[in-house]
């Protein structure tokens, strides 16, 4: 009887984990997989995939019920990264690493902030497109190496619609073969002092590949060249206020790997005091402000992960002397 029973019991949890499978659900995550473009090796990479969207989606759920009740500050939504567990996560975004120095120059000349809320791209009245650096390769840094570019170009040649620049050209020729694993930006500025950043009309992105391709040499010959950047001391979130209130977009390493971060929607993120992992994820820091309705200050960032990820691309993080934001930060300088 006792066998009989735990039988039973064996039974109706393999049902329930199987439920996800059936109905609903099943007709969800089909349709999910249209949106984004999903293809899966097999059908049992396929099924986990299933699962994580499901238990994903069901997180989402909790937690935006919380937000409603005031006991979140930031909401949550279903994405391109909602088929992924955290485990995925953690090893699609591995921690960059600094092998060599910085050719740090000295910062051009700034005025301290007289604006409680300021933001670069709605300033200066510029256009910029956001990228999204797919599911496959760790490239933020390009992008943001890129982005924080083609912004200061905008502004220096007084054009309203800068032309996107290629974070491809970067991760090919400049990733030294960590191009879609643990790079960083400053090797982006550093190869940049030697040759030129292309358009990427001319060297198109390519968000489908896990590992970086090869460099198309005759394609970055000619382009924007960076003369000089600079760093940030680490904490010094005074000086990151500084230098974004001047028109300066900085790129800041955050962690990503959490599923309040991956997943996104809007408001304004408090990161959790533990975390089970620290990678990386390369933001350009825009704008700062205080969000009136959360009585919360914020940083508003741009990130790579398309228009679907936060609000149209962006994401308000919290900011605060305990959250602080500058970390590993760089900005080019001198175009």
């Amino acid at each position: 009887m006792f066998k009989l029973l735990v039988f039973c019991a064996l039974f109706m949890v393999m049902g329930i984990g199987h439920g996800f499978n059936h109905g609903q659900n099943l007709k969800d995550f089909d349709d999910f997989t249209i949106l984004y473009n999903k293809l899966y090796a097999n059908t049992s990479v396929r099924t986990f995939a299933n699962y994580n969207f499901i238990n994903n989606r069901n997180h989402i759920a909790q937690h935006n019920a919380q937000e409603e009740r005031k006991h979140s500050t930031y909401r949550e939504a279903v994405n391109q990264f909602s088929d992924l567990s955290l485990h995925q996560i953690i090893n699609l975004f591995p921690k960059a690493q600094y092998t060599v120095p910085a050719q740090n120059s000295t910062p051009t000349a700034t005025t301290e902030p007289t604006d409680t809320d300021f933001d670069i791209i709605t300033g200066m009245g510029l256009t910029i497109d956001v990228e999204d650096q797919g599911t496959h390769c760790s490239s933020s840094w390009a992008y943001a190496a890129a982005k924080a570019i083609e912004i200061m170009n905008g502004i220096q040649t007084a054009e309203s619609t800068p032309e996107p620049l290629s974070a491809q050209e970067l991760i090919d020729c400049a990733g030294m073969g960590t191009g879609c694993t643990t790079q960083n930006p400053q090797t982006a500025f550093d190869f940049l002092k030697l040759t030129g950043l292309a358009t990427a009309a001319d060297y198109p992105n390519n968000n489908g590949l896990a590992t970086q391709g090869v460099c198309v040499t005759d394609q970055i010959l000619t382009g924007i060249k960076l003369e000089a950047y600079s760093t940030i001391k680490d904490g010094d979130d005074i000086a990151l206020k500084r230098f974004v209130f001047n028109n300066i977009p900085v790129i800041v390493e955050y962690n990503p790997d959490t599923f309040g971060f991956m997943e996104y929607s809007s408001g304004v993120y408090v990161p959790p005091k533990k975390t089970k992992a620290i990678g990386s994820q390369f933001l350009v820091v825009v704008g700062y402000g205080h969000d009136a309705d959360l009585d919360l200050d914020y940083w508003r960032c741009l990130n790579s992960f398309g228009t679907t990820w936060g609000e149209n691309g962006y994401i308000r993080i919290i900011r605060s002397a305990k959250y602080p934001l500058a970390k590993n930060a760089i900005f080019p300088n001198t175009l």
